[in-house]
């Protein structure tokens, strides 16, 4: 999902938090875990693509959109962090902990759902960090051949604000899925 549709319904889960049980904290901690969790993204794009030298959002975005990095560490999106964290949950509950955890769990749901249709060669386990180091953290491997649509000159906003991916699948699976989509 791109990160318009997390700020979305991230913005309307923490509402709902909040209107649920008056905490601020739980609210809080639902952006953290729903939209805020996509900062890792950036890391990559600084660290592990070695881009800290044109650090600027507009850079990272143009970069990112437009499926220029090589590799997904992506630590923040990881069923493993999230099992820790439930487990942290468990013996030290905090409605800020608990916050992140539906937030983080909405949001690597979404991505699942709507990503994984037409970016992700494995979409339940691209969200293991352990799957994404055994395959070397690489792009080719874990996202499959897309058509990017999104252009250098193209409109930052609008792509940043869009729900989902403008990316289009380039092999038969989604073609076939496509297809039987249309025709059902």
């Amino acid at each position: 999902m791109r990160p318009g549709g997390h700020l979305a319904t991230t913005v309307a889960l923490g509402a709902a938090g909040y209107a649920v049980t008056g905490s601020a904290e739980l609210a809080a901690g639902c952006f953290a875990g729903g939209f805020l969790i996509d900062l890792d993204h950036y890391l990559d794009y600084l660290t592990v693509e070695g881009q800290w030298r044109r650090p600027s959002p507009s850079e990272f975005l143009r970069y990112y959109f437009g499926h220029r990095y090589r590799r997904l560490v992506l630590p923040l999106h990881s069923m493993e962090l999230m099992g820790a964290l439930a487990a942290l949950a468990v013996a030290w509950p905090r409605a800020a902990l608990l916050g992140y955890l539906l937030g983080g769990l909405l949001h690597l749901a979404l991505d699942v759902l709507v990503n994984g249709q037409e970016l992700l060669r494995q979409p339940l386990l691209f969200y293991s960090l352990a799957y994404r180091a055994r395959l070397g953290f690489a792009r080719d491997r874990l996202i499959a051949p897309v058509d990017v649509l999104f252009r250098p000159g193209d409109d930052l906003a609008r792509e940043f604000l869009t729900w989902r991916p403008t990316e289009r699948r380039l092999d038969a699976r989604a073609a076939t899925g496509h297809l039987q989509r249309k025709s059902a």
